[in-house]
């Protein structure tokens, strides 16, 4: 999968048309995707129409990033008035896009952070579980995307390593089957998905920065699109050859204003050859094609 956080040079979190949620579905789809993980933003529901319409697998996912009951959260109001807004928003949520096929999982949370109240943290996380399986029991729930999960039907981590060797030694701990942080709790032998990793920044020559604070994963910023697609291919390569690894999700489809890390700019025009893209990303286990 790829992560599109579904942001428009013109309407920001607006599409400019319909036709244009159907292209970006058919721009991932042509760089060898079969669907995304759809970032803290709740996408329009043509959007899904069109995943439905075009066999496209999605996560249906909510902001969350930084709220204070999923990011260090303490016994105030702001902590309980953040939460219960959510659960209701959330529920919306779910009810509204309930009946859409294309919709294989439900990401409610976003890196979360326990902060000193673990227990206050954990009977959140479980609250939003269990009322998400009750809304939809048939689909999985993977509760706290890469951080801090506590009770999930996926296993997801975060990792934007500088390189390959680097990437598969942390998600291979020696004393754990996955990777995990320092307060998790709830591996039960869920699968395990690496869904953010990548998020290289590539630019060609004739292209300026979005900004001054423009940036991508590790510092890197290729001026070569073989060098960029060979960081890529590395990691890819680890990943299918990973037994534990039942999938990833690679950051990111187009570029988000100051992130100048996806495969798209964010006028939509590609990077490299779609071509390219799709046979890194379609790599089987052990295959060592030249591209």
């Amino acid at each position: 999968m790829v992560l599109d956080q579904g942001f428009y040079p013109d309407g920001i979190w607006t599409a400019p048309s319909d036709e244009e949620l159907k292209r970006d579905i058919e721009r991932s789809m042509a760089c060898g995707f079969n669907g995304a993980r759809l970032h803290q933003k709740v996408f329009e529901e043509r959007f899904h129409y069109w995943a439905d319409k075009l066999g496209y697998l999605t996560w249906g996912e909510s902001a969350s990033w930084g709220m204070k009951c999923f990011c260090l959260p303490d016994n105030s109001i702001e902590t309980w008035n953040g939460f219960f807004h959510y659960m209701a928003e959330w529920r919306q949520i779910l009810e509204r896009d309930f009946n859409h096929p294309s919709i294989i999982a439900w990401t409610p949370a976003n890196e979360t952070w326990p902060g000193e109240c673990l227990a206050l943290y954990r009977k959140m996380i479980t609250e939003l579980y269990d009322m998400t399986k009750m809304l939809d029991p048939v689909r999985p729930c993977n509760e706290c995307s890469g951080y801090h999960h506590v009770k999930t039907d996926t296993w997801t981590v975060h990792c934007y390593s500088p390189n390959a060797q680097e990437l598969e030694k942390t998600l291979n701990p020696e004393d754990f089957p996955v990777f995990r942080r320092e307060r998790e709790t709830g591996y039960c032998g869920q699968p395990y998905i690496l869904d953010e990793f990548g998020g290289f920044m590539f630019l060609s020559p004739d292209r300026r920065k979005f900004a001054e604070n423009t940036w991508g994963y590790n510092g890197f910023s290729f001026q070569d699109e073989n060098e960029f697609c060979d960081k890529i291919a590395e990691q890819v390569r680890v990943l299918v050859n990973m037994p534990n690894m039942a999938g990833f999700c690679y950051t990111q489809l187009t570029d988000v204003e100051q992130e100048q890390n996806g495969l798209y700019y964010y006028d939509r025009t590609p990077k490299v050859s779609c071509e390219k893209l799709a046979e890194i990303f379609g790599m089987l286990p052990d295959q060592k094609k030249d591209r």
